[in-house]
């Protein structure tokens, strides 16, 4: 790996390949694309930029990726559990934002909003894209996108975006990268070790309050927790519970 180095506009300068074993790139397409193509290269553990321009989040949205403003990290996994626990990675990834901001940050209260979001007073903060690609040793890439700063010309009218800066004054996308990496990590172990449960409890603990209103489609109901394989759990008008295991889900606002 070449040893060219950069400078971020938090003044930090950055190796092709830092200490961690994160790539940096000054700008990329989409870190999620470049963490795929070093995927078998063990010395990495994740790419990251600061500007990406073709950042994708679920469902092919877009992903609003402006200079510097955010980082956009794609953590490389390399699972120790099966496939079937596949549904931990984007859960565990958006705890590992909501823990990195209380620890900054006592006074924030996170909210995780299933499957993938990160929201503070219902503006979002961060989303999580995973990927994998499963065969005899299978493969995921966790893409994070973190808001560090508001952009100077604000936000598009259909991202209702906050930043870390709101909160006070945002770590270094260097330090970030670095914590959610080894946070990610670490989680990763537990998994293998312990299955699903840490995960749904560290979850919950960021979890929107019962009974919130939700949406997936026509149908609505009040948040009723996840049940023990990840998936949501709404509490329909009638009184039955439906499962909901994939698809995006919005909260209702109150009349």
């Amino acid at each position: 790996m070449a040893s060219a180095t950069r400078h971020d506009t938090d003044g930090m300068t950055h190796p092709a390949k830092d200490a961690n074993g994160i790539v940096w790139l000054p700008t990329c397409g989409s870190t999620n694309d470049e963490a795929w193509a070093r995927v078998d290269d063990p010395t990495v553990t994740a790419v990251a930029a600061t500007h990406q321009t073709a950042g994708r989040g679920r469902r092919g949205r877009t992903w609003h990726s402006p200079p510097d403003c955010g980082l956009y990290l794609s953590v490389i996994a390399r699972p120790r559990f099966d496939a079937t626990l596949g549904a931990a990675l984007p859960l565990l990834a958006a705890v590992t934002v909501a823990d990195l901001v209380t620890d900054h940050f006592p006074a924030a209260r996170p909210v995780l909003k299933w499957p993938n979001d990160v929201l503070i007073a219902d503006h979002k903060l961060a989303g999580v894209l995973c990927e994998a690609r499963v065969a005899d040793d299978w493969r995921a890439v966790i893409g994070v996108g973190l808001n560090r700063r508001t952009p100077p010309g604000g936000w598009p009218d259909d991202v209702p975006g906050v930043a870390l800066d709101t909160l006070g004054d945002p770590p270094s996308a260097a330090a970030l990268a670095a914590a959610l990496v080894t946070a990610i990590h670490r989680w990763l172990d537990r998994v293998a070790l312990s299955g699903l449960a840490p995960v749904l409890e560290a979850w919950h603990r960021h979890a929107p309050p019962t009974g919130t209103r939700m949406r997936r489609g026509a149908l609505e109901g009040a948040f009723a927790g996840l049940d023990p394989g990840g998936a949501l759990r709404l509490r329909l008008d009638d009184g039955s519970i439906s499962t909901v295991h994939a698809g995006e889900v919005e909260l209702v606002t109150p009349r």
